[in-house]
C-alpha cells in the first residue's frame, strides 16, 4: 500500500499511551526526501516515544497509526525491522567501541546482521575505506577508534548508519557534547546528506541549528504536534512560544541589580594554577575578581579558554600554585572539596552523566549524596530527616515525577539536571559555581533553572556562571569576565546586546 503523495517518510495518527498516561496523540510528520526536518519539543513532549516507534523498539502492536517509508506502509517490531525498510538512528550517546577500529566499527551493522559471514580485516578496511569515500567523510579507516576526537566519532556513527543505505536517518542531540567547530564540521556532513537526496530527522534543543539547518520543522508539547512548517514561516519567537507557550522574550528572568557599593563576600586574588600536563606551564595565569552579595558574575569565553578550571580550582579540586581565597573578608584554605562545602561553596559540574549523577541509584539517594554528613547521627542516616529535606527540594526545583523514589533513569534530561542543582542546593552553599547548569535541557527546564537562580541570588547567595551559550550568560549575569587561553582578558557589562563585543574579546578580536 502506497500513499498518494510520496515522502522518504511518512507516520500518521501515531497514539501511544502507557497504562493510564497518553505520551502521543493523533501525532503526524511527514519527512520529505533530501531534507533535513528537525523536531522539536521538551523533555517529555514525546520525541524519544516518537523515534522509539521508529526504530522499532516499540512493535506496530504496541501503538496505533500507520508508518510508510518510500510510500510504503511498514509494520515494524524490531529494530532489525528498521533498519531492513531504510530507517537509521544516531543516538546522542557515543556508541563507538574505542578497542576497534574505525573500519570494523563503520561495518559492525552488518556484521551483526550475519550479512558478512567470515570476518576478514583487510576485506572490511576496504569496504569501510569505500564508504567513506562515497560520503566524502576524512576519516583514516585504520585509525583505532580510541585515537579520535568526540567530533569525528560521532562522525562516525553517521558514517555507520550511512553504511546501510538508509532512505531516512534519524540524529539525536548530536551536537550536545561538541564546540563551535566541531559542529560546523558536523553540519557539512548534513548538508552533504541533504545533497544525496537522503531524508534527515534532526532532533536538538538548540534554537540556532534549527534556524540555521532545517528546512522544515515539527514541534511536539504534551504528546501532540502543536505546530509544523518550512523554515520561511518560523523564527526563533515562534518556536520557544509553541513548545512552552511563552515568548523567547519571557525566557530570562529579571535579575538583580547590583551596586557597586554591596557587600563584597567572596574575592579571589592572583590566583595561579600549573598545568598538570606540562611542566612549567600554566593552566591558569594569575587572575583576580570580587564577587557581591546576590550577583551573578558570568566567566565567558570559549572551550579550552579555563572557564571549568577556574570553578574547579574554586572549588578545590586543582592544584594552587598561588593566590588567595578570601570569603566574608577572612582568608580561607581550600584544597579539596571537604574544605569547599565547609567554607559555604557549592559547585554544579558540567558533566552531570560522569560526574554528577549516580544512574544506579534513585532520585532521593542522588539527592542527598552531597549532605550525608548533614543527615545522619553517629554515622546513622536520619530517613525521617532525610525524606524531608528531598521532598523540599523536589518541590522546589519542581522535578518530575516528584516521586523521589524513583529510578534516576525514569527522569528526562531537564529533570536530572534539577537534581544536579538539587545536590548543589542542599549544601545550603552562600557562593555557587554553575557550570552550565542548562546543558542539554529543553527551553521550559531552562526557564525553571533561571528562575531558580535568581530566587537564590535574590535571597543572598552569590553565583559563578560559566556557559557555552552567550545570550544566557549575558541575560543572567551582571557582568561577565572574559577569558581566552587561561588568561583574564576582560570585562564586559551583562546585557544581551554586548554578545559581539563578548564573541570578539574571546577569539582575540578587537571590539
Amino acid at each position: 500500500m502506497a500513499t498518494k503523495q510520496s515522502f522518504a517518510l511518512e507516520m500518521k495518527d501515531i497514539s501511544k499511551s502507557f497504562g493510564n498516561t497518553v505520551a502521543l496523540r493523533n501525532v503526524n510528520l511527514k519527512v520529505s526526501r533530501g531534507s533535513v526536518h528537525g523536531l522539536i519539543g521538551q523533555n517529555g513532549a514525546g520525541k524519544s516515544t516518537l523515534m522509539k516507534i521508529l526504530s522499532g523498539l516499540y512493535s506496530h502492536d504496541t501503538y496505533e497509526g500507520l508508518t510508510f517509508v518510500d510510500g510504503k506502509e511498514v509494520k515494524l517490531k524490531s529494530a532489525l525491522d528498521a533498519q531492513a525498510v531504510g530507517i537509521a538512528i544516531v543516538p546522542q550517546e557515543i556508541t563507538v567501541a574505542d578497542t576497534l577500529s574505525v573500519a570494523d566499527n563503520l561495518l559492525l551493522p552488518a556484521l551483526n546482521e550475519g550479512r558478512s559471514k567470515l570476518y576478514r580485516a583487510s576485506a572490511n578496511l576496504e569496504k569501510a575505506k569505500l564508504v567513506l569515500k562515497d560520503f566524502d567523510i576524512a576519516l583514516d579507516a585504520s585509525a583505532l577508534a580510541a585515537t579520535l576526537t568526540l567530533v569525528q566519532k560521532q562522525i562516525l556513527m553517521i558514517a555507520r548508519a550511512l553504511s546501510l543505505n538508509p532512505e531516512v536517518l534519524v540524529l539525536d542531540e548530536p551536537t550536545s557534547s561538541l564546540t563551535g567547530d566541531e559542529i560546523e564540521n558536523l553540519f557539512g556532513v548534513v548538508h552533504s546528506l541533504r545533497e544525496r537526496g537522503i531524508a534527515t530527522v534532526f532532533i536538538t534543543h538548540k534554537m540556532d541549528e534549527i534556524l540555521t539547518l532545517c528546512d522544515f520543522v515539527s514541534i511536539l508539547r504534551d504528546g501532540e504536534v502543536v505546530f509544523e512548517g518550512e523554515r520561511s514561516v518560523f523564527d526563533a519567537d515562534i518556536l520557544v512560544s509553541k513548545m512552552i507557550g511563552r515568548n523567547l522574550g519571557d525566557l530570562y528572568p529579571q535579575k538583580n541589580k547590583i551596586e557597586l557599593k554591596s557587600d563584597v563576600v567572596f574575592e579571589v586574588e592572583n590566583l595561579h594554577v600549573p598545568d598538570p600536563k606540562r611542566r612549567g606551564k600554566a593552566l591558569l595565569e594569575p587572575f583576580s575578581f570580587e564577587l557581591r552579595r546576590g550577583e551573578i558574575l558570568g566567566i565567558g569565553g570559549l572551550v579550552g579558554s579555563g572557564r571549568t578550571e577556574i570553578l574547579k580550582t574554586i572549588f578545590g579540586e586543582y592544584r594552587k600554585l598561588g593566590g588567595k581565597i578570601r570569603s566574608g573578608g577572612n582568608e580561607v584554605t581550600v584544597q579539596n572539596i571537604q574544605d569547599a562545602i565547609g567554607n559555604g561553596i557549592g559547585y554544579l559540574t558540567e558533566d552531570r552523566k560522569v560526574e554528577g549523577l549516580f544512574f544506579n541509584l534513585r532520585v532521593k539517594q542522588n539527592f542527598s549524596a552531597s549532605v550525608l554528613h548533614l543527615l545522619s547521627r553517629f554515622d546513622f542516616l536520619i530517613k525521617v530527616l532525610e525524606n524531608r529535606k528531598v521532598r523540599e527540594y523536589v518541590e522546589k526545583l519542581r522535578v518530575k515525577p516528584q516521586d523521589s523514589n524513583a529510578p534516576l533513569t525514569s527522569l528526562s534530561g531537564g529533570n536530572q539536571q534539577k537534581v544536579v542543582l538539587g545536590k548543589s542546593l542542599m549544601t545550603e552553599p552562600k557562593i555557587l559555581l554553575l557550570d552550565e547548569p542548562t546543558k542539554g535541557v529543553d527551553i521550559a527546564s531552562k526557564a525553571e533553572i533561571y528562575r531558580t537562580m535568581v530566587n537564590y541570588a535574590e535571597s543572598g547567595v552569590s553565583i559563578v556562571l560559566v556557559s557555552s551559550e552567550f545570550p544566557e550568560l549575558l541575560a543572567m549575569s551582571n557582568r561577565v569576565l572574559v577569558f581566552r587561553n587561561g588568561k583574564m582578558i576582560g570585562e564586559v557589562e551583562g546585557k544581551l546586546e554586548n554578545e559581539r563585543d563578548l564573541m570578539l574579546m574571546s577569539i582575540g578580536g578587537s571590539k
